[in-house]
């Protein structure tokens, strides 16, 4: 009679377990056992953003503007400059970067220079020398770095076969210490 009870017991948990996992799967999906919705339409989609875009109020409206040259295209002939986010890559440059930052890189006869670039999160530009030139190069140093020890970036770009090349070098690789 006992050994009813327990196959019971364990019979009664199991189905609490699968109730409560297919009450989990119902949760993670939006609340409900229905299938998933139909996508919307890119033009929807378009019209959507375009609404949040107005109705929401600019997150940057308590920081300083930035520079008159960050409103220029990728494609403009003098280097935009720092950005907030990475755009993407116009159709003539190489998104490029890594440890410290990203940055757009562009060759054109032979001389490459930096379009955009902008620091990851706890990194800043450090120096840059945007070209155009046969080299353009940019630095990235970790937020808060006051001492000398080796934790920034700098990367060193060349134009490789027409195709923008960065070369990773500490920031102190200069040093013989």
């Amino acid at each position: 009679m006992q050994r009813k009870w327990v196959v019971s017991g364990w019979a009664a948990a199991a189905a609490v377990a699968v109730a409560a996992g297919i009450g989990a799967v119902a949760l993670a999906q939006g609340g409900s056992l229905a299938g998933p919705e139909q996508p919307m339409p890119e033009e929807e989609v378009v019209s959507e953003l375009a609404n949040a875009d107005d109705a929401t109020p600019s997150a940057a409206a308590d920081e300083p503007s930035a520079p008159a040259s960050a409103d220029r295209s990728p494609t403009a002939e003098a280097p935009t400059g720092p950005l907030e986010t990475a755009p993407s890559a116009a159709p003539d440059g190489h998104v490029l970067g890594g440890d410290g930052g990203t940055f757009q890189a562009v060759c054109e006869g032979g001389r490459v220079r930096l379009d955009w670039w902008a620091p990851a999160q706890g990194w800043s530009t450090g120096a840059v020398d945007p070209g155009p030139g046969t080299t353009a190069s940019i630095a990235f140093t970790g937020t808060g770095d006051d001492d000398d020890d080796d934790d920034g970036f700098v990367y060193e770009v060349a134009c490789v076969d027409g195709v923008p090349d960065a070369a990773l070098r500490s920031d102190d690789d200069d040093a013989d210490d």
